[in-house]
């Protein structure tokens, strides 16, 4: 028990996007929170740095986008996708969705102090240094024991909001078995003085490093993230190593832009879950984040689904608080509203990633985008769908709605023939194409007979993720995302607002 036996409405484990955010909200609501840390702030955290157009609209939410925006150099609308090492399209973020149509660039050292700041500023309170070994479920309260220099310390607090990350102590705690499913490894840098015309985010998918792409992004100072990421799990392990693969990555992809740059310190390694936990809360217990496993299981994005979900958390400890009922049954709230607004797109993405993570698909699979991929560059209303879509500012659903693909899908012949006059000619291209496809589908067949058992545990999973999803989809209907709570005033001063 604490020394003073105090008794806190709300303890937050974690204060990067998604622990920040909840103390912001539950905060706003005059609640006694307290935020709990294993590091001082500022502190450095593995990332692409870059905030989606979803971030921005959260960071509007919780009162921070100004002072976030005028930290950045980089506001971006756009994105260079290559694909083995050839330049395939420029492509922007859709308009006329719920978000703005712009992404930014701040390392997260500078946003998570940020996004800190404003909830202390907002009446949170805040202690860095503190690792969590221990967390008790009393009647009354949670006990949680930290680690700290001078010592075991102790907290207490009538709901607790595990927001530490996909290691999470909290997560553990609840009866949840980390990194059992699909992940993410990576491996990032930092750089000054790259040679770029302005800000600038680059897309590098490659046969080498596939399921994962490179990714460089660039402010207008010169300031660089670049990075490189895996998508594994127990099936198929990575194909190499991460350090040769990365290092490959930059003198291949990236070499003359870094001939001159300089290097900010050695790469940092980094990871993110993509499967359904067990459990995302308990009595008096609520999960958030990468320690839900939260994260976008198309593009890898975390940020803004930490955001969001921090959203429902807080709204849900109020009501639970208010009512004096933080039992799992009150706290459901919480995933029934969470699941009902993006357990459709969730379940789509995490199809999609099931497919592709089998390495045999690779080539398949990286054909298959490179079509999409001219057909996009010829046609700006599938070109803004696509994008949506990998984005997330459309639902990754939508994409399995027929009238909504019919809609999309470029019916001006001139498109097509763009299309096939890269793969010979509208004669030849057609024919070509056909055969790429096949070429590719029967290297996967040979290349999966090999390994029989591996492939029919693989495929059993993508059938019954499929099924799941069709039977999902007979009750729901998939659509535009919608923002919980969106204030479109409030919205219309965010993109008013945007850098440059």
């Amino acid at each position: 028990m604490s020394a003073n036996g105090h008794i806190h409405d709300v303890v937050v484990v974690g204060a990067g996007p998604g622990g920040s955010s909840a103390a912001t909200f539950l905060a706003r609501e005059g609640l006694d929170v307290l935020v709990l840390d294993r590091s001082e702030f500022p502190r450095d955290k593995v990332c692409g740095d870059g905030l989606t157009p979803q971030a921005i609209y959260w960071l509007d939410q919780l009162g921070c986008a100004d002072e976030v925006m005028a930290q950045t150099q980089a506001c971006i609308r756009d994105c260079d996708l290559f694909i083995n090492g050839k330049h395939l399209l420029t492509g922007g973020f859709p308009a006329g969705t719920a978000y703005p149509d712009f992404a930014i660039l701040l390392d997260r050292r500078r946003f998570d102090d940020t996004l800190l700041r404003n909830a202390i500023a907002h009446g949170a309170r805040f202690e860095g240094g503190r690792i969590l070994r221990e967390l008790e479920v009393g009647r009354d309260a949670v006990e949680l024991t930290c680690q700290t220099r001078d010592g075991a310390k102790s907290f207490r607090g009538r709901i607790v909001i595990g927001a530490d990350g996909v290691s999470s102590t909290v997560s553990r705690a609840i009866g949840n078995k980390l990194k059992t499913g699909a992940m993410a490894l990576s491996l990032r840098a930092y750089y000054r003085d790259v040679e770029c015309e302005g800000a600038q985010i680059k897309v590098y998918f490659d046969r080498d490093y596939f399921p994962g792409y490179g990714w460089l992004f660039v402010d207008d100072d010169g300031f660089a993230n670049v990075g490189l990421g895996y998508a594994v799990d127990r099936h198929f392990a990575m194909p190499g190593k991460l350090a040769e693969d990365f290092q490959r990555f930059l003198e291949r992809e990236l070499g003359t832009m870094l001939s001159h740059a300089v290097p900010c310190g050695p790469p940092s390694g980094g990871s993110a879950a993509f499967f359904k936990p067990n459990a995302i809360l308990a009595d008096r217990i609520m999960l958030v984040g990468d320690a839900a496993n939260h994260a976008d299981p198309l593009n890898g994005g975390g940020i803004h689904k930490a955001m969001e979900s921090a959203y429902f958390a807080a709204e849900t400890a109020v009501a639970a608080l208010e009512a004096g009922d933080c039992s799992r049954a009150a706290l459901g709230a919480y995933e029934e509203r969470w699941g009902r607004h993006v357990g459709f797109d969730w379940q789509t993405a995490e199809l999609f990633l099931s497919i592709a993570k089998n390495p045999h698909l690779r080539d398949f699979c990286l054909f298959t985008l490179t079509q999409i991929g001219r057909l996009t560059d010829a046609d700006r209303q599938f070109q803004e769908f696509c994008s949506g879509v990998f984005s997330g500012a459309l639902s990754q659903s939508i994409c399995l709605s027929p009238r909504a693909l019919y809609h999309a899908f470029p019916k001006d012949p001139r498109v097509w023939r763009a299309m096939f006059a890269a793969e010979g000619g509208t004669v030849l291209g057609p024919l070509r194409v056909a055969r790429g496809a096949a070429q590719s589908l029967g290297r996967a067949g040979i290349e999966m007979a090999r390994d029989p058992l591996v492939n029919l545990d693989w495929g059993i999973e993508v059938a019954t993720k499929a099924v799941r999803l069709v039977e999902r989809g007979v009750a729901e209907t998939p659509g535009l995302t919608q923002p919980a709570g969106i204030h479109p005033a409030l919205l219309q001063q965010v993109r008013a607002s945007a850098p440059g």
